[in-house]
């Protein structure tokens, strides 16, 4: 008799043995994890040539989230919240920092843009989700998001090893509050709620569990595809039902391509480029989206779309070197 998912929730034993990344599935989740920076690349691209495809490839953006949360689900935290929040300030907020504070002092000395106070602040302490955003750095909403999700984490997955089942209904019961009855700021907990739906993920990962993942999140998009046609306008304002086809779809799509390349990689070893890529892969999340959109953008600086695009990614990438240097040196000196 096969065993449906939820019996697997009960099979504590076995869900513990999964606290753990094997190389195939580092190899596969640093494969996820550039394609999902390369989505996000090619989404400014084609929102600063105003194409309307922009309005999807930014899913990458939903990849990551569920992608953060499944890390933490599967794999076993520190014993200290703190040391936890200490190794994501240094990895993620360090960078950040520096970051911001590079364009902003660029943005000022150049009189390019002039932020003011509480853009300034907000950004400075990651919560930018709340203020005005300075031009050129809209992108960086997605961090606050972060910043939520890290702050629960330890908490959250306390709560998960000890009563699994319970944390599947509750965060159910809290979907379906936020979701369908409140919808108030629905945008910003759905970014939140999709990051512990990587969790749980993370926490009861399964061959069984991912196929009715699959089944489900493909039905609801083939319904929601077949319901509607897509409003491009409504698209770029992240509408209640487009916030639902964005989270389905990037939650889909990170399953089926985990499954997926989990049955396609072979070898032991990550190929050089992919672990450069992966290396440097938040890094280029934070520096491209100014040389593209905003003051100190290079998209129209020749009068050949190729030649900007080429520049524009050159300068990137040397940006982003540039920028996970300064971090870890500063890191190792912390």
């Amino acid at each position: 008799m096969t065993d449906w998912p939820v019996t697997e929730l009960l099979n504590f034993s076995k869900m513990l043995e999964n606290n753990r990344i094997t190389q195939s599935e580092s190899t596969a989740l640093s494969i996820i994890r550039v394609f999902a920076m390369v989505l996000i690349v090619l989404c400014h691209i084609a929102q600063c040539y105003d194409m309307k495809v922009a309005w999807l490839l930014n899913v990458g953006v939903q990849i990551f989230f569920f992608m953060s949360g499944f890390l933490y689900g599967k794999l076993e935290l520190p014993s200290s919240p703190f040391a936890f929040y200490k190794k994501r300030f240094v990895k993620v907020y360090l960078p950040y920092f520096v970051w911001v504070t590079l364009i902003v002092s660029v943005y000022v000395l150049f009189n390019l843009y002039k932020p003011n106070k509480r853009q300034i602040v907000l950004y400075l302490f990651n919560l930018q989700w709340f203020a005005t955003p300075i031009d050129g750095l809209n992108h960086l909403w997605f961090l606050t998001v972060l910043m939520v999700g890290y702050l629960l984490t330890p908490w959250v997955k306390r709560i998960q090893i000890k009563y699994p089942l319970f944390c599947v209904l509750a965060f159910v019961i809290c979907c379906a509050i936020e979701f369908v009855i409140v919808k108030k700021f629905y945008s910003f907990f759905a970014w939140v709620a999709l990051y512990f739906a990587g969790m749980l993920y993370g926490l009861f990962d399964s061959k069984k569990l991912s196929n009715v993942v699959i089944l489900v999140a493909g039905a609801f998009l083939i319904l929601m595809g077949m319901s509607f046609k897509i409003d491009w306008l409504t698209l770029t304002e992240y509408r209640y039902h487009t916030i639902w086809l964005h989270w389905v779809l990037g939650l889909f799509l990170f399953v089926v391509l985990y499954r997926v390349l989990l049955r396609l990689i072979k070898s032991d070893k990550k190929h050089v480029a992919l672990k450069h890529w992966d290396q440097i892969s938040y890094e280029v999340y934070l520096t491209h989206h100014p040389l593209i959109l905003g003051p100190l953008s290079l998209m129209f600086l020749t009068r050949y779309s190729l030649m900007n695009v080429l520049l524009m990614l050159m300068a990137v990438y040397v940006l982003s070197r540039a920028l996970h240097y300064v971090s870890s040196f500063t890191k190792n000196l912390l």
